[in-house]
């Protein structure tokens, strides 16, 4: 593992940059296809691209009955439920408040991991950020909607859901740190697409809307990059700059979300989005802060603001070098 230089910088960057544009294509095939349609179409997609690179890198599968069962629980939990509840609340929320919204996962996850874990409990930090963060989603979906649902906040919590779903998820991942990441993250995947497909064709007969190319390339482009390649950078950027590296996602994939809706689809973020941005954010940052406690590196709540990012589970533990 080395200092990260420009080239790792670069990747980070350019990782965010496909994380965070997934909210924008989401939004761009929910406007010609169904929820369903988006989620299960991206998973196929998504499927078929990693096995073909589980195969071009002869990567095997997991191995063992708790790695099989634990495939399964991150398949529903954290790719197939979530990403049908993004594409759902992204029929009437803006992709730029999706992104923002999605980034309380990490601290979703410290919350449940200090419940469920043994080596991951609740620093002063890590509450303080999840107090930041919990003020920021008020601020951003409005005090009054608290009081009565109606509006957009039933939209709002599909997406505030989905985050809950990513981080129960990523503690399950858990089990899979010592599995084959590529062929592990391929059947994950397989698994939540045909978890949807049925319903999706069955239930919305896909072949009766009306053909959108653009919506049709943006679930391809979703497959291909946000929930695929993005792995590949994942496994690289470990391997090279260390797991603690891909912390810094967490402030720049809600970023370059509402930044990508503003310059593809004209989403101007209100003032109190802006404020709530900045708010989680900062939690994010104090729930990182070991305030004088020296650092055990342990990032497991560190790399999840994208609708991939349980499945990238797989890739975390430092020390286990791709050997596929």
């Amino acid at each position: 593992m080395t200092r990260p230089g420009i080239r790792e910088y670069g990747l980070l960057l350019l990782l965010a940059m496909m994380w965070g544009s997934s909210f924008t294509f989401i939004k761009i095939g929910v406007h010609a296809y169904s929820p369903l349609v988006v989620a299960a179409g991206r998973l196929a997609f998504a499927a078929l691209v990693l096995w073909g690179f589980a195969s071009l890198r002869k990567s095997e599968l997991p191995k063992g009955r708790r790695a099989w069962v634990s495939t399964f629980v991150v398949a529903l939990i954290g790719n197939a439920i979530p990403f049908f509840l993004i594409s759902y609340g992204e029929t009437r929320v803006d992709a730029g408040l999706a992104a923002i919204l999605m980034s309380t996962v990490p601290l979703t996850t410290v919350v449940l991991a200090h419940f469920f874990t043994h080596d991951e409990k609740l620093t002063l930090g890590k509450i303080i950020g999840v107090v930041m963060g919990t003020i920021g989603v008020i601020v951003l979906v409005g005090p009054e909607t608290l009081a009565g649902l109606g509006g957009e906040f039933l939209f709002q919590l599909a997406i505030l859901v989905a985050a809950v779903g990513y981080a129960i998820s990523s503690l399950v991942a858990r089990n899979l740190r010592d599995q084959p990441r590529i062929g592990s993250t391929a059947v994950i995947l397989s698994f939540a697409a045909i978890m949807l497909l049925p319903f999706a064709l069955l239930i919305d007969q896909p072949w009766t809307m009306e053909w959108d190319p653009g919506a049709a390339v943006a679930i391809m482009y979703l497959g291909l990059f946000p929930t695929g390649i993005a792995m590949f950078m994942i496994l690289h950027l470990i391997a090279v700059a260390g797991a603690s590296f891909l912390v810094f996602n967490n402030y720049l994939v809600p970023a370059v979300g509402v930044l990508i809706s503003f310059v593809v689809l004209g989403e101007v973020p209100q003032p109190n989005a802006l404020i709530a941005l900045g708010v989680i954010l900062g939690g994010i940052a104090a729930s990182q802060m070991r305030f004088g406690q020296k650092s055990t590196g342990n990032v497991a709540n560190g790399i999840k603001s994208d609708p991939m990012a349980p499945v990238m589970e797989v890739a975390k533990d430092e020390k286990s070098k791709s050997h596929q």
